[in-house]
């Protein structure tokens, strides 16, 4: 990593500057950036982690020392994760840390501000890549390998791609960035010469496209920076021995395989890196029984340069409930006004006067329900802006579609309101009257984490199950990646 010295001339000016001062003067210490040591994890907690034992989850993050989790499958227990921590959250990155959390403008749920010191920042994006059809299944299968680097190609890489493409302006800059996941893809590094004629299902070395991209964009894989050798410290994460659950348990015939990650770039050292998870899993260096998740962690250890937080304008969360005080975060190095607006109707409604690094509380009785924005625009500068979302304090969510009867193939029309905001809420088409759950959804898309809005419903935007056949349907807002339904529109029918 960037080392830092003082020259002997630099040193010698500095002996004479204090000596010079009078008594009571104050001189400002040239000293040299330093270093923050950090421990990082990546962990698929299952299920929102209260299959088994959602304490259990919480102590696995405990004894891991993290500083900083990048969360998949938080299925809405974001929250109370993190507040059984004591933590800070961040519901569009599925990010706790015992540090504050600062989702600047333009990130757009790619990557949050960890703020490791006062006005110094890390970055963290953390992603979970779909999981079907599974790579090494496919393997195991009988797919050939052309066939196999199609599916990747056609399946993880796109999902990857968008945070490859803004990830390294940041550490390009300085900004030491982790990217955290259930990548749901084995990487390229693993699956080598020998670790396949080690490996009975592992039929040939795949170059495997998602890690290979990542590692293209700049990023290096903490587990093998410190364990080199796939085939002594083989890292498995996935599947975890964790008690059998009736709807779904990993077993014998599924591939054992590292795909889950701590990726890391920019001026930042790795140290060590372990596994978390069941009592005697292999290479489990931390562990808690019973085991609450079928991925196991990998937590990581670093120092990093944190670099200066850029100027900023955001707010601590993007939905609140009336009565709830809207804290806005601020960095700017001159005095600069915030304006706070009505974003529906462009009404101003606050502003201060701020400089340097702070935080101002904005009273809950300037807002009523509806979309708003905080803002700061200065002559020839580029306008820095945040949107946030009051919701009525007990108001309940809402899904419609504009329309009654559509033929096959019909863009669909859905609208929703009072969605919690959570990384992964979606909206999905049911048979009437069938139960919300693993085999049941049809075609299904998420809504960005927007507290309201619109979409249409079609082969462009759904991820899955398109286009529904003749019959009768509901569509239901369904909360973060899970299956329990917030609310549901009246039936429409499909010709």
């Amino acid at each position: 990593m960037m080392k830092h010295t003082i020259s002997h001339a630099l040193l010698s000016f500095s002996i004479v500057l204090i000596a010079a001062c009078e008594p009571g003067d104050r001189p400002v210490a040239d000293t040299a950036p330093s270093t923050v040591d950090l421990r990082v994890m990546s962990f698929n907690i299952e299920w929102g982690g209260a299959k088994i034992s959602f304490a259990n989850a919480v102590e696995a993050i405990r004894l891991s020392g993290a500083d900083i989790v990048g969360v998949q499958e938080a299925e809405g227990n974001l929250k109370r994760l993190a507040d059984d921590l004591g933590w800070n959250y961040d519901l569009r990155n599925y990010a706790i840390s015992r540090f504050p959390l600062i989702e600047p403008p333009g990130a757009d749920g790619r990557y949050v501000y960890v703020e490791v010191e006062p006005g110094k920042i890390v970055a963290i994006a953390n992603v979970h890549l779909p999981s079907d059809p599974y790579g090494p299944d496919a393997v195991r299968d009988g797919a050939t390998l052309e066939e196999l680097l199609e599916l990747e190609r056609t399946v993880r890489l796109p999902k990857i791609l968008p945070y490859l493409k803004v990830l390294p302006q940041l550490f390009k800059q300085d900004i030491p960035v982790f990217l955290t996941g259930d990548f749901n893809a084995p990487a390229y590094t693993d699956w080598v010469q020998k670790t396949v004629n080690s490996r009975p299902f592992l039929r040939y070395a795949v170059n495997w496209p998602v890690s290979r991209a990542t590692a293209t964009a700049g990023f290096r894989d903490s587990w093998r920076e410190v364990h080199p050798d796939p085939l002594a410290n083989p890292g498995l994460t996935w599947w975890a021995g964790r008690p059998p659950l009736e709807a779904y348990s990993p077993g014998a015939n599924d591939p054992e395989d590292r795909i889950d990650f701590v990726w890391f770039a920019g001026p930042v050292d790795v140290h060590s890196s372990e596994i978390v998870g069941e009592e005697g899993g292999p290479e489990v260096g931390i562990s808690v029984m019973p085991w609450p998740s079928d991925h196991r962690g990998v937590v990581s250890s670093f120092s990093a340069l944190p670099a200066p937080m850029p100027e900023l304008v955001t707010t601590r969360h993007r939905v609140y409930r009336t009565g709830d005080p809207v804290e806005v975060i601020y960095n700017f190095s001159d005095q600069t006004v915030l304006g706070v607006v009505n974003a529906t109707v462009d009404v101003p409604v606050a502003s201060r006067s701020v400089s340097g690094t702070g935080r101002e509380e904005f009273a809950p009785d300037l807002f009523t329900p509806g979309h708003y924005r905080v803002h700061v625009q200065r002559p020839g500068v580029e306008t820095l802006q945040k949107d946030f979302w009051i919701l009525e304090r007990d108001a309940d969510p809402s899904v419609e579609v504009v329309g009654t009867t559509f033929r096959s193939g019909d863009s669909i029309a859905v609208k929703w309101r009072n969605a919690p905001g959570n990384r992964n809420d979606y909206v999905a088409a049911y048979k009437q009257d069938v139960a919300a759950d693993y085999e049941n959804g049809l075609a299904w898309s998420y809504i960005a984490s927007l507290p309201e809005g619109h979409l249409q419903l079609d082969e462009t935007t759904t991820e899955a199950g398109w286009p529904l056949e003749p019959g009768t349907y509901v569509i239901r807002l369904v909360k973060d990646d899970g299956y329990e339904p917030l609310a549901e529109s009246a039936s429409f029918v499909i010709e």
